[in-house]
């Protein structure tokens, strides 16, 4: 069985699908604290961002990862694998193993130097290997796999500064090595999508793409930099996500863009 948390932002159809259990990551808005996928609507999530609310967030806690494992056992799982954020970023991998010690099974803790949807694509990968018959083991090696794959670029406007730096104007960004790091720049919304897409056509062939957004006000960016992905002879597949509030926290309510990996 495979466990993830919600800052992997993988879609609930998929993970429904996939027979994998999501931990939700703790959000707090101007105070208030509510559980992301549980009671916390994404779009009053950004509303309240963009009228200058401030967002933290908290890794699910061992305790929590402790009912996932436990309600594995139960459903008769052997093994489990549970799939994270970047340890340079998150305490979530930590919570995790320490959840593991107690287990009634044997439970894997696989941190993956990915974020976001990077998260959610390891997830997948890993779901589908062990369904395929292979071994936990195999199926960790594979993340190790797609990651070596895997990369992304975003834009981040109104980022509020720390994991993702707020810099000026609207510069293209790609999580690397631990660190965001600039890549490029636009002038609007628009702008970026469609530098985006070059910068995704530079990467090779072969590619799967999945493009995300966080508030409504940059659906239509994201949707055109879709359909100029879709278009791409580089480009094998598009698959759609939303950029939840624990990424969203930190990368702002006008953030969209890209990860890529080979099937």
């Amino acid at each position: 069985m495979v466990c993830t948390d919600s800052s992997s932002l993988l879609p609930p159809p998929i993970a429904e699908a996939l027979g994998v259990s999501v931990a939700p990551v703790g959000v707090t808005l101007d105070g208030r604290a509510f559980e992301e996928g549980v009671d916390l609507d994404v779009d009053e999530f950004y509303a309240q961002l963009r009228l200058g609310a401030r967002a933290t967030t908290s890794q699910p806690s061992p305790g929590r990862f402790a009912l996932l494992y436990e309600a594995a056992a139960a459903a008769g799982a052997t093994h489990v694998l549970s799939i994270h954020v970047d340890e340079r970023l998150s305490g979530t991998v930590g919570a995790a193993t320490l959840a593991a010690r107690d287990a009634r099974v044997p439970v894997t803790v696989a941190g993956t130097g990915t974020a976001s949807f990077g998260v959610a694509i390891c997830v997948m990968a890993a779901a589908e290997s062990l369904a395929a018959g292979r071994t936990v083991a195999e199926a960790t090696e594979r993340i190790r796999t797609v990651v070596a794959g895997l990369g992304n670029v975003f834009v981040a406007g109104g980022a509020p500064g720390g994991r993702v730096p707020s810099l000026p104007g609207l510069p293209l960004l790609s999580f690397v090595e631990g660190a965001t790091r600039p890549v490029g720049s636009a002038t609007d919304l628009l702008d970026a999508a469609e530098a985006m897409a070059r910068y995704v056509c530079g990467q090779g062939e072969g590619l799967h793409v999945a493009v995300g957004h966080a508030a409504v006000a940059t659906r239509a960016a994201a949707d055109a930099l879709a359909e100029q992905l879709a278009q791409l002879r580089t480009v094998v597949g598009v698959t759609r996500y939303r950029v939840g509030p624990s990424v969203g926290a930190h990368t702002g309510p006008l953030s969209f863009g890209a990860f890529w990996w080979r099937p």
